[in-house]
């Protein structure tokens, strides 16, 4: 009545959104129809009947472990008392033979009534639990993690294929001594990965809880998602002992040599986590900022407010047993980039190797925020130094993964036949990522497994002026996106010594008047390639800053933020005009660069790479005149060729401004014509 015959590869026929659907039900039944609605007890409870199906299994060699007949289905689904108290027994007595020999819950039965027991067999209807290419009891853990995540306090939860790829990247091995901590636990999702890691190396359940147990720990300040993480680690590990444990991670008094926990600084091989991170949430309380050094000033005394995700980067670091220890952390994009953060960057340099660097894609945390992240990880040092070392001889691992598997709206993306149709597997390169690690600890080339994968030595890192560790602003440093592999007959010329200025005005308050004829239109980034400029704000020629907004003709524009990398000139129409400070004016040395040349290649797509390597931002894409400034154009040596391109674009320029000119005296007639 369980179960009936049949190959592992049937649950293959169970696609991946049925399989999510099914797993959802259960949850949605139970949370509002069974006695336990509790994150706790609904995990504890879903967990034994898994375990029940996956010792069925491998056990009895029943595959899959509920298969139901019509007949019983039909059953079921009338509620026919009599047939679902005879089904639920049969499954009661499964549950006592798994428990008897694996050992996992004591003299505890399970607690759902025989209708419930019932219903959610009838779901399982047909998967295989325990041979299947899925782990259909980590899948229903993580679903019903976020479903319990956003009950509680609306928090969103680091996906899967991250905590999975960052724990596989910390080589967590506890056979071989590595524990695993999460000190921002949240719903407990890398600790997870880390027990899926043990599971793959240790087949036996005892075995399996009893390792979980003792090599993972993690601390949540928040009580209600406290709970939801210990239910989801202990629905497989079948304990009760909790694993997560209710603290302040910042507080001075955490992680101290008596702490019950089990959680001390300096002793920790691995840890893995995702601290809350925002520009709006800063930590401001004295009393824990002077304990940290990322929060002190220049004086070493003067503690200034932080960012939580700045001061958990170097509390994760202190975790560490130096020498050895390992971390990975979800970190803001901003503080791998940005030259405001670059304090950071040289204060982790001092106190750890720096292992791999992965730029999550965009879409990795919406809807529920549109901050973008990198994956760090790092080696503590046995010693701090003094400054950043001036040369090292490692490499560095990094990638720049284009897809997660959802959309900005958290649906799911799908791959495509080559006929246009959807299949059934999740488009994500995360896990190619994994692999291409896997190669690259192999001293083989990484790119070759997954093509957005590389090294680079950790001495070009240290040679960046800002040590920049983003990887997309290494993953074309070998490439023609800035000119160090040129085909023969060219050179190179750095930006900077082709320009009087490269600048953008500092931001102030600006004095809009009405149109007038001393008056100009005010431009913004969105503007620098229309033909037909559509404004409705004017600065005063008379503004005492007016001269600081001014563009004139012949000089480049580039959009430094927001939609980052336009490209455009000043048309002799809009010499005079002002435009916005989020827009860098280049003002070229004609006997140098031609500003026909320097355009054309800033809009190529190797000029366009080039610029996107310079972005910078976890929420607002930026790039800086400085890095503007170090781009390196190539140029041919042959005078002829870069004579005849610039031409091209000097007389493209020529059109551009008579259909400016033509559009505008178009409109003007047009109004004139229909003025009363």
């Amino acid at each position: 009545m369980l179960a009936g015959l049949a190959s592992p590869a049937s649950m293959e026929t169970t696609s991946p959104a049925d399989l999510d659907a099914r797993i959802k039900r259960i949850y949605d039944h139970l949370y509002a129809n069974a006695s336990v609605r509790t994150p706790a007890a609904i995990a504890a409870e879903v967990g034994k009947l898994l375990r029940t199906a996956t010792h069925l299994e491998r056990g009895a060699g029943l595959f899959p472990a509920f298969t139901l007949s019509p007949e019983v289905r039909r059953g079921l689904g009338s509620n026919d008392a009599k047939r679902t108290k005879s089904f639920a027994r049969d499954v009661r007595a499964a549950y006592e033979v798994m428990n008897r020999d694996w050992k996992l819950y004591d003299r505890e039965g399970l607690l759902l009534s025989d209708h419930d027991l019932a219903w959610c067999c009838a779901q399982l209807d047909g998967v295989v639990v325990s041979a299947g290419k899925r782990d259909v009891f980590g899948d229903a853990v993580e679903i019903f993690r976020t479903s319990w995540a956003k009950q509680s306090s609306g928090q969103f939860f680091t996906d899967g294929r991250v905590t999975h790829l960052a724990v596989a990247m910390l080589r967590f091995d506890p056979l071989s001594g590595d524990d695993l901590i999460d000190i921002c636990c949240g719903t407990g999702g890398f600790l997870l990965a880390g027990l899926d890691r043990i599971r793959s190396q240790v087949g036996e359940e005892a075995k399996i809880a009893e390792l979980g147990s003792r090599a993972l720990r993690g601390q949540e300040v928040d009580p209600e998602i406290c709970e939801v993480a210990n239910a989801s680690l202990l629905c497989r590990l079948g304990s009760k002992k909790s694993v997560v444990h209710r603290g302040n991670s910042l507080a001075p008094t955490s992680f101290t040599p008596d702490d019950p926990n089990g959680l001390h600084e300096g002793t920790h091989r691995c840890a893995a986590s995702n601290p809350p991170f925002g520009t709006k949430i800063t930590v401001k309380d004295p009393e824990i900022l002077r304990h940290y050094d990322l929060a002190l000033g220049s004086d070493g005394r003067k503690a200034s407010a932080r960012a939580p995700d700045i001061l958990l980067l170097e509390r994760n670091i202190k975790m560490l047993q130096p020498g050895v220890g390992r971390l990975a952390i979800v970190i803001p994009y901003q503080i791998l980039s940005g030259p405001q953060t670059r304090y950071i960057r040289e204060w982790l340099l001092r106190q750890a190797h720096l292992e791999a660097v992965v730029d999550l894609p965009a879409e990795t945390f919406q809807p529920h925020t549109g901050t973008k992240t990198s994956l760090l990880v790092v080696r503590r040092r046995k010693r701090p130094l003094p400054a950043p070392p001036a040369k090292e001889q490692e490499r560095v691992f990094m990638a720049t993964p284009q897809w997660i598997g959802h959309d900005r709206r958290g649906q799911p993306v799908y791959r495509r036949a080559p006929d246009g149709r959807t299949s059934g597997t999740v488009l994500s390169d995360i896990e190619d990522v994994g692999r291409a690690f896997e190669a690259y600890l192999k001293e083989e080339d990484p790119s070759q497994v997954h093509g957005e994968s590389f090294s680079i030595p950790v001495h070009d890192v240290l040679a960046d002026p800002d040590l920049r560790m983003n990887a997309r602003y290494y993953r074309d440093v070998d490439s023609a996106a800035d000119s160090r592999a040129l085909p023969r007959g060219w050179k190179k010329v750095r930006l900077a010594d082709a320009c009087e200025r490269i600048f953008f005005p500092t931001r102030f308050k600006r004095n809009y008047v009405e149109p007038s004829a001393n008056a100009v239109p005010f431009l913004g980034g969105a503007n620098i390639t229309e033909l037909l400029a559509d404004t409705d704000k004017w600065i005063s020629r008379d503004d005492p800053r007016f001269e600081e907004l001014v563009v004139r003709e012949g000089w480049v524009l580039i959009t430094r933020s927001g939609s980052t990398g336009i490209v455009s000139t000043v048309p002799r129409a809009w010499d005079g005009v002002a435009m916005s400070e989020h827009v860098i004016r280049i003002v070229p040395r004609e006997d140098v660069l031609s500003p026909a040349w320097l355009q054309t290649y800033l809009r190529s797509s190797i000029g366009q790479r080039a610029l996107e390597r310079g972005i910078f931002g976890s929420v607002i894409d930026e790039i800086t005149p400085e890095f503007v400034g170090q781009l390196e154009v190539p140029v041919p040596k042959d005078p002829k060729m870069y004579e005849a391109i610039a031409r091209r674009v000097t007389e493209a320029e020529r059109s551009r401004e008579h259909a400016i000119r033509g559009f505008r005296d178009a409109v003007v007639e047009l109004e004139e014509l229909l003025r009363p």
